[in-house]
């Protein structure tokens, strides 16, 4: 047992520092000894623990002061993803983004300046102008959705023939309450009809333009196309044929082949109560004639003793699987039956067929009747019946009592089967978007 030499304080064999005072009592080993120490801070001062410690068996360098050792070193640190919270906001973002762009579109359409809503429509009908009958030279527009247009801007229509690269102006729409409107009536004068807007164009258009311009300019806002197949036969039943007269329209034919078939039944009552046979005679050969047309198997040219004056039709005839009753009827059904044909285009080309099938009835019995004439010019009742029945040919015939021509069966002439063939040529304007 050995002793601290300065405080005598009881040591093991092996010390080389006291205990006690903490002052050295050995030398220090050589480097590769064992050596052992563990540091305990006090308040009082600072003591020295011995613990057993192996030091490296080969040279190197001295043990670091725990003060000045590096904090241990781990794995390297794991990298994060993004946090949730950023991925969120930038969704948002981009839905606030998207929706904002829908509102500037939407903005855009019903503003001033754009001029038309998403649900904007129009109706675009075809009519006769007040020049003349049989023309189809005038039409009326009527829209909805449009807002009032900027101070200096209008909203004007155009025919557009787009074969062709012809335009025609049909004027400026004016605010009639929530309706924007048009009223185009030809260009016709002097009892003629104008230009026959259907074979002018195939689109009609509506644009926003500033100022007074003889061409369309501005933004398209409604449009509408006739639909090419069913079109060709439409412009058939009212602006041309291939083999009729002036290659006028079929149902134009037949309305004024009508017409004129009232006219002459009208001359033959004015001859009823005079006794006038040779007149009666020539009257009813012109019937005979404007009924049948040059195909008809009692089609004849007037005795000249009736005069060089007496109408004898176009030579088409209303009746015969030729005239202008059987052949109206085929287009109109054809238009119908076309891939791009409409449900407006159906329906009144089925009421073009019924008018056609009542004029083919009455304009039949008018014939017969005239030909009876021809043997026997004082029968009365005869004269009365074509009186009668070359009205209801022409004009149509309130058969019900509703007071009214009603389409279909029964009661429609030519008059009204004409309308219906314009009907069908109606154009709905949609958003050019």
């Amino acid at each position: 047992m050995m002793r601290c030499p300065h405080c005598q304080a009881q040591l093991d064999e092996d010390t080389i520092y006291c205990g006690n005072c903490g002052q050295q009592v050995a030398p220090l080993q050589a480097r590769g000894a064992t050596a052992s120490y563990v540091t305990e801070r006090r308040d009082a001062g600072v003591s020295f623990i011995p613990a057993q410690r192996t030091a490296p068996a080969v040279p190197g360098p001295a043990v670091p002061s725990h003060k000045n050792t590096p904090p241990p070193q781990g794995p390297p640190p794991v990298r994060r993803g993004r946090r949730p919270g950023l991925l969120a906001i930038a969704i948002l973002l981009l839905i606030l983004l998207a929706g904002g762009t829908v509102l500037a579109l939407t903005l855009l359409k019903s503003n001033p300046s754009g001029g038309v809503a998403a649900n904007a429509s129009g109706q675009v009908t075809f009519f006769d102008g007040p020049n003349g009958t049989g023309g189809t030279d005038a039409l009326k527009i009527a829209v909805s959705g449009l807002s009032a247009p900027a101070a200096g801007s209008q909203y004007d229509a155009w025919l557009v023939d787009e074969a062709g690269e012809h335009t025609t102006p049909l004027g400026t729409l004016s605010a009639q309450g929530n309706l924007f409107s048009l009223n185009f009536a030809g260009t016709g004068s002097s009892g003629q009809p104008g230009t026959n807007l259907l074979g002018s164009g195939n689109v009609v258009e509506i644009t926003l333009e500033q100022g007074k311009v003889q061409l369309p300019t501005g933004k398209v806002l409604l449009s509408a196309t006739f639909p090419p197949k069913a079109f060709v036969h439409i412009k058939h039943l009212l602006f041309s044929f291939p083999t009729t007269p002036a290659k006028i329209g079929l149902l134009v034919g037949l309305l004024n082949q009508t017409r004129l078939l009232n006219a002459q039944a009208l001359a033959l009552q004015s001859l009823a109560g005079n006794g006038d046979a040779a007149a009666i005679t020539c009257i009813a050969q012109s019937i005979i004639d404007i009924s049948e047309g040059q195909q008809g198997s009692h089609f004849q040219q007037p005795p000249a003793s009736c005069g060089s004056s007496i109408p004898t039709g176009d030579g088409f005839g209303i009746l015969g699987t030729n005239g202008y009753a059987t052949t109206a009827a085929t287009h109109a059904s054809l238009a119908a039956t076309q891939s791009d044909s409409t449900a407006n285009i159906r329906l009144h080309a089925g009421e073009v067929e019924a008018g056609t099938t009542n004029i083919t009835g009455w304009v039949t019995t008018i014939d017969h009747d005239a030909l009876q004439l021809l043997s026997n010019p004082g029968d009365i009742k005869s004269i009365q019946e074509i009186v009668a029945l070359a009205n209801h040919a022409f004009q149509g015939v309130d058969a019900n009592g509703n007071g009214q021509i009603d389409p279909g069966d029964g009661e429609e002439g030519a008059a009204t089967a004409y309308l219906r063939g314009q009907l069908m040529a109606s154009l709905t304007l949609t958003p050019r978007l």
